[in-house]
């Protein structure tokens, strides 16, 4: 059921879902029904023609059921009644494979699930309803408290959760790794982007949120720099979302650069919706030079309309034009790493001269594993090194030896 004509997104939606679309209702209105979402004539419309469907289990509303809606929805035509976010957590609870993953997905639930309840205890008394996540049936009053205990042994595991990812950020940047994230709309093509430039097998599946763990891997050839794969961002979700896959964002917002992963075959006014979405997400805690927006599907485009993407990108709130690539053909795969590597160049080229002998030998393995050694001359009393690294590293690399010069790589 929805109040726009657009239903390719929860059409989308229920396909990934696994649900056989029995039907499709439009009521065009400029606003929901207060009381029931749709107006008093099409949910007496709805109800008669549900009457003899036994094969429709399920009643799905193209937008957000408030509480109270859900309450007279159900009860008026006697089935189970969705909105598109309890579809989306759906699919979340159905594709959620690791501990941390299950855990956002059950607290995400579980903060849907409590105004519903409450809604029940109000406008039914105590009364019975079938409990949460097929728990069999409770009063609805003890039920709530039950969830609300679960809620707080969540947060507390998914604290944990959150300080140990934050120490393994910690420590990889400690050895000099950059950490590069994917983000991006869902099915924005993340999973095949990662595969086309770290030549892993991760999982791809034409259907939205096929990614909710995120996986990380190295750049082969690009030293240093690690390639995250994250959730997909999704519209129209409330706060409370958000920060039951808060552990899962901050592996975005704490990356070195986020490539902004775009479907140049989207209508354009799609695209503007989601780099929109983008921007609400990012903006408020990264920085816009952080960000790199990345076209993909590229190939099924025009010349003309990829430009005309572009042009739009560029103008967009990121102010930056982006990179068009296709990892069906491997346009542009080449002009993103490298565009990568630039990012992370060693800023500081040094001359030093080390001591011959141990102390030599371990500051130039330190170096190799480092910086970026460009050339080495080995003497009788000394070893003359040329090394780019970075200016972090310069005061530890000046205790190692003797600086002979020190100069800037982009000559400034």
């Amino acid at each position: 059921m929805s109040l726009t004509r657009d239903v390719s997104e929860i059409t989308a939606l229920v396909r990934s879902a696994g649900h056989e679309l029995a039907d499709t209702v439009v009521q065009v209105r400029d606003a929901p029904d207060r009381r029931t979402f749709v107006g008093k004539g099409k949910l007496e419309e709805l109800a008669k023609s549900l009457e003899d469907r036994d094969d429709v289990g399920l009643v799905l509303f193209n937008g957000e059921l408030h509480p109270s809606q859900h309450y007279h929805l159900e009860k008026d035509l006697k089935r189970e009644c969705y909105d598109r976010l309890r579809l989306i957590l759906e699919i979340f609870a159905e594709r959620a494979h690791g501990r941390e993953a299950k855990l956002q997905v059950e607290l995400a639930l579980l903060h849907y699930e409590v105004p519903i309840l409450r809604e029940w205890i109000h406008s039914a008394a105590v009364g019975e309803r079938p409990g949460f996540m097929a728990g069999g049936e409770y009063r609805v009053d003890v039920y709530l408290e039950t969830v609300k205990r679960r809620m707080r042994r969540i947060e507390e595991d998914l604290e944990v959760v959150r300080r140990e990812r934050g120490r393994r950020r910690a420590a990889r940047k400690d050895r000099g790794f950059h950490l590069v994230s994917l983000a991006g709309y869902a099915n924005a093509g993340k999973s095949s982007m990662l595969n086309a430039l770290t030549g892993e097998r991760v999982l791809v599946e034409e259907r939205m949120f096929s990614t909710l763990s995120t996986t990380t891997r190295a750049l082969p050839g690009r030293r240093r720099v690690l390639l995250t794969d994250t959730v997909g961002f999704v519209d129209q979700v409330p706060f409370w979302m958000v920060e039951a896959f808060n552990s899962t964002f901050e592996e975005i917002y704490e990356s070195d650069l986020i490539l902004l992963l775009v479907d140049a075959s989207d209508a354009a006014t799609e695209i503007l919706r989601k780099v929109r979405l983008a921007a609400r997400t990012l903006l408020p805690r990264v920085e816009g030079a952080a960000i790199l927006p990345v076209l993909t599907k590229a190939d099924l485009v025009s010349p003309d309309r990829l430009e005309e993407t572009a042009r739009l990108l560029g103008d967009s709130e990121f102010h930056a034009r982006p990179v068009a690539t296709s990892t069906e053909t491997g346009q542009g795969l080449r002009e993103l790493l490298d565009a990568i590597a630039a990012r992370f160049a060693f800023p500081l080229e040094l001359v030093l001269r080390l001591p011959a002998g141990p102390e030599g030998a371990a500051a130039m393995g330190w170096l190799y594993a480092n910086g970026e050694v460009l050339q080495v001359d080995y003497g009788p009393r000394y070893t003359e090194v040329r090394v780019r690294c970075r200016a972090d590293d310069a005061e530890r690399i000046g205790a190692m030896g003797r600086i002979v010069s020190r100069a800037s790589v982009d000559g400034t």
